[in-house]
């Protein structure tokens, strides 16, 4: 689950880099809190982001990041893959560390996986582009209210203009925000469905739906490395 969810969060980001272009901008209801929302996120010295499977109701991944004093970002990536077993990846901002399937190690720097972010050039996790939105590319899009009284904005993609663009498959991609009465932000909603063709070549459409929240904003000063070393890693 941990590469698959990977995918699909980073997709936001994919996403919003390719089909963001010249494009007259068009009013929707709730596009002002959002973008000042993205926009808020983007600036963030540190925060804590929670993304739970809807369908399951099982918390999968959690992101925390800060900076150091010299722009570096120390953050820690950590959740559980398809088997139930906890994965983690740490960087103190020079140095990754990573956990899987209880076996620990530090990643070299020669490897693909490799990469370090700073105040510049940040994780993408960090940035805001975990909020999906992008305005040129909306169907449709309405407001209502949860079971709680929180409002909510429903945003439907056009899925034909996102696979011309992009490749894939999307058969559904949807989003949904929601802010309590004082206006704050409370949570946000992702699906998407794809058409996927098995090995004997039948055709199946998966789907999957995730929340994403987020806690102690500017409150975050220390993250320690969960990764416990295990014989002999690193370059």
């Amino acid at each position: 689950m941990r590469r698959k969810l990977l995918l699909s969060v980073l997709l936001c980001g994919i996403i919003s880099v390719c089909l963001s272009g010249c494009v007259q901008k068009k009013e929707y209801p709730g596009s002002d809190k959002i973008e000042a929302l993205r926009d808020n996120a983007a600036s963030y010295d540190s925060a804590r982001y929670f993304i739970t499977n809807v369908e399951s109701g099982v918390l999968e991944q959690v992101f925390t990041f800060m900076y150091d004093e010299d722009g570096s970002q120390i953050y820690l990536c950590e959740g559980v893959d398809s088997d139930g077993d906890y994965y983690a990846e740490y960087s103190n901002g020079r140095e990754v560390f990573r956990t899987e399937k209880g076996i620990g190690s530090v990643i070299p720097s020669s490897d693909e996986t490799f990469a370090v972010y700073t105040r510049k050039d940040p994780h993408p996790y960090s940035t805001g582009q975990l909020f999906f939105y992008v305005n040129a590319y909306i169907f449709s899009a309405e407001e209502g209210t949860d079971s709680e009284g929180n409002t909510l904005y429903f945003y439907n993609y056009d899925t034909e203009k996102i696979n011309k663009a992009l490749g894939n498959t999307l058969t559904e991609f949807a989003t949904s925000y929601a802010f309590d009465g004082d206006g704050n932000f409370v949570y946000f909603r992702q699906h998407n469905a794809s058409d996927v063709t098995e090995a004997d070549g039948r055709m199946y459409n998966v789907g999957y739906t995730y929340e994403i929240t987020v806690e102690e904003i500017n409150n975050i000063t220390e993250i320690e490395n969960p990764v416990v070393i295990s014989g002999n890693s690193g370059e």
